[in-house]
C-alpha cells in the first residue's frame, strides 16, 4: 500500500530522512526481499499528529453522494472498511457507491473511475490510491471541477487534498519500543519492512528504527524489503533465521508478514514466545497466533473506524464546516493480555453485516 507522508508539516524532516535502498531489486522482482539501510538514524518519540475522530450526532445538510474508490476491494482490510463507510453514511444521511480498481497495478482503471465520478456529479470522492503520484492530476482536476476529494489512508502526493489515515510512524515506533522493552544484552532482531518505495511502509520503518535507535543493547540482524504476500514473506523470514539462528525478535510490517514469521519460527523448531514478534494491524488469523503465543504485540488503527472518519470529514466539509487538512487515528497497542478487552468494533464489522 502506498501512502503520502503523514507529517509534511509536522515531521517533514523525519519522513524524508529515511530512504529505502533496495539492493538486488528483490522488492520488485518477486524475490524474498532486498536489504534495506536507513540513510539517517532518528531518535526520540514521534511528535503527535492531529487526531482523527468520529463526529457524534453529525447530520448531512443534503443527500450528498460519495464515490469510494478502493485499489483492491477484495483485500480483507478494505472489506472491513467498506462496512464503516456504509454504516456511517446511513447514520449521517448520505449515500456511498464503491468502485474497485482491482489491484494496485491498475492505475489507469482508477483514473478512469475518478473521471467517471466527476461526470456522474458525485459530491465527493474518498480514495485510497493505486499510485501516490499517477492519480494526482485526475484528483486535482476533480477538485477543480467542484468535487471534494479526501484521501483515505493510502494518499496522493498533493497538498490540495484532505487526508485521513492511521499514524504509521507511531505504529512502527510502538513495535520498536516493544522490542526494546522485551530484549537487551546484545539480542538481535529481524526487520521485515515490506515493499520499498511506499510511504506508509517507509513511515512504519522510520518509527521502528527510531525506537530501536534508543536501545543500544539491541542489534538489527537483518532488515529486508520483502513483498507482502505469504510466500515471499516466508522466504524473507527464513533468510533472517539463516543469517542469525539466535535472533530474539521480529518486526513484521503487517499481519500477513507476521503469520509468515510465525510459520518460519515453527519450522525452525522455536517455541511460542521464544522469539518476540511485533506487527501492525490485526485479523482473526493474527488473533489466533497471539492466543497461541507466536505473536506478542500489534498496533491497530481500525479499518472500520477510518471509514467512519472519512465519511464524517466529507459531510462536515460539504456542510461548510472547517476541517483539519490532515488528521490521523492513534494506533491502539494490543498484546495477548489485552486481546480480550480490545474494542473490535473499530476493526471488524458485526457478524452477518
Amino acid at each position: 500500500m502506498s501512502e503520502h507522508k503523514h507529517r509534511p508539516s509536522l515531521l517533514a524532516a523525519a519522513a524524508l530522512s529515511l530512504t529505502l535502498v533496495a539492493c538486488g531489486g528483490g522488492g520488485d522482482n518477486g524475490e524474498a526481499g532486498s536489504t534495506a539501510e536507513p540513510t539517517e538514524t532518528l531518535t526520540g518519540t514521534p511528535a503527535p499528529l492531529p487526531e482523527a475522530k468520529v463526529v457524534e450526532g453529525l447530520k448531512a445538510n443534503s443527500s450528498y453522494r460519495i464515490a469510494v474508490l478502493f485499489p483492491n476491494a477484495g483485500d480483507p482490510y478494505f472489506q472491513q472498511k467498506s462496512y464503516g463507510y456504509r454504516d456511517e453514511a446511513q447514520k449521517v444521511g448520505v449515500s456511498v457507491e464503491f468502485m474497485d480498481a482491482g489491484g494496485y497495478a491498475n492505475i489507469d482503471r482508477q483514473i478512469s473511475q475518478i473521471e467517471n465520478a466527476v461526470q456522474q456529479d458525485f459530491d465527493a470522492i474518498a480514495i485510497a490510491v493505486t499510485s501516490s503520484t499517477g492519480t494526482v492530476p485526475a484528483l486535482e482536476a476533480a477538485q477543480d471541477a467542484g468535487v471534494l476529494v479526501v484521501g483515505d489512508g493510502v494518499f496522493p502526493e498533493s497538498e490540495e487534498i484532505i487526508k485521513r489515515g492511521e499514524d504509521s510512524e507511531r505504529a512502527g515506533f510502538n513495535s520498536g519500543e516493544f522490542l526494546c522493552e522485551k530484549l537487551g544484552d546484545g539480542d538481535s532482531v529481524g526487520l521485515l519492512l515490506g515493499p520499498p518505495g511506499i510511504d506508509l511502509i517507509k513511515l512504519r520503518e522510520t518509527g521502528v528504527r527510531r525506537a530501536l535507535s534508543g536501545c543500544t543493547d539491541v542489534e538489527v540482524a537483518k532488515a529486508l524489503n520483502n513483498l507482502s504476500d505469504l510466500p515471499n514473506s516466508l522466504s524473507a523470514a527464513e533468510n533472517v533465521l539463516q543469517s542469525d539462528p539466535e535472533v530474539a525478535g521480529f518486526y513484521a510490517f503487517n499481519s500477513v508478514v507476521a503469520q509468515a514469521v510465525a510459520q518460519s519460527l515453527q519450522a525452525a523448531g522455536k517455541q511460542p514466545g521464544e522469539v518476540q514478534v511485533t506487527t501492525v494491524d490485526i485479523d482473526p488469523d493474527l488473533e489466533r497466533l497471539m492466543k497461541d503465543g507466536w505473536v506478542q504485540h500489534t498496533s491497530v488503527g481500525g479499518s472500520v473506524l477510518l471509514g467512519r472518519v472519512v465519511v464524517d470529514t466529507i459531510v462536515q466539509k460539504l456542510n461548510g464546516e472547517e476541517v483539519e487538512q490532515e488528521a490521523y487515528l492513534v494506533p491502539v497497542e494490543v498484546t495477548p493480555e489485552t486481546l480480550d478487552e480490545f474494542d473490535r468494533s473499530i476493526m471488524y464489522p458485526p457478524e452477518g453485516s
